[in-house]
């Protein structure tokens, strides 16, 4: 049906990969299956739309039960079941439902979800000069603690800082700045920690992350150390005494750098298996 419409087809494996392409080309309209492995069809919808990424999405499934879920989303325009003996659900039908969403497309109007995020003074000049300093992005909502790790890691004289109010902001800027370890809190408004993690993943950039956190109860601690790309956490606590902060921070660092290096000597080694061939 989409080439008898004359669309340009891309074809994914699972909504991983979904978000990526997505992300990178911004397609006119998606059609994903809710039971999709790795990641499922809603959560993608929910990713797409904390990131304010605007592009109409159809979602598929079996079971009706998905429907109300799926149209919960503002940016998810359709839910269609899938065909067969099992749903009882004839292509035909299927077809004239599909139909009747792809020519309803240029009625559905997305909110517009505009984001304004700020670099400071020094954050531009950071980025624009060629400092050999390591990147350090703070990632934090309490405004006077953001300060006090910032004012801390700024005594150093050894590092170029950059801070971002909540998890959104933290991940536009992140992409910016190439940070080579993230500070973040975990509780946060838009976007938290964890599910900022996990975007980092989803999108190809393993930044190095360590959690600023009061959340050390035994039943957390193994999902957070389960998180991607989380390579540990620091107690807020520590922050007000500033040797302890310093060594946990700089050893966290040496570690973050040291996976960096091990990347990169991965990629190039991958790019030059790839000239071989």
């Amino acid at each position: 049906l989409l080439y008898d419409l004359d669309y340009k087809i891309m074809e994914v494996d699972d909504c991983i990969e979904g978000i990526r392409h997505i992300v990178r080309f911004l397609p006119d309209l998606v059609v994903a299956e809710i039971n999709s492995p790795n990641l499922n069809g809603l959560s993608m919808a929910s990713i797409l739309d904390m990131l304010k990424v605007r592009v109409p999405l159809i979602l598929v499934a079996s079971d009706m039960k998905y429907q109300k879920y799926a149209l919960n989303f503002d940016n998810v325009n359709g839910f269609l079941q899938n065909p067969g003996a099992k749903t009882g659900v004839s292509r035909d039908k299927v077809r004239s439902e599909f139909e009747s969403i792809i020519f309803n497309l240029d009625n559905f109007e997305l909110s517009s979800m505009e984001y304004a995020y700020h670099f400071r003074q020094h954050e531009w000049a950071n980025l624009m000069g060629k400092s050999n300093n390591s990147r350090i992005l703070i990632v934090e909502d309490d405004s006077d603690f953001q300060k006090l790790v910032l004012k801390r890691l700024d005594s150093l004289n050894a590092y170029d800082l950059y801070s971002a109010k909540d998890g959104l902001e933290g991940v536009f800027k992140a992409f910016l700045v190439e940070p080579n370890l993230i500070l973040t809190d975990i509780n946060m408004p838009n976007i938290d920690g964890m599910a900022m993690s996990q975007i980092f993943f989803i999108l190809n950039k393993p930044f190095p992350i360590v959690f600023l956190t009061s959340m050390t109860k035994p039943e957390v601690v193994p999902k957070i150390k389960r998180a991607h790309g989380v390579i540990g956490m620091i107690e807020k606590e520590s922050v007000a005494e500033k040797g302890v902060f310093f060594e946990t921070f700089e050893a966290y660092l040496v570690e973050a750098l040291a996976k960096q290096r091990d990347l990169k000597r991965q990629i190039e080694n991958m790019g030059k298996k790839k000239r071989e061939i």
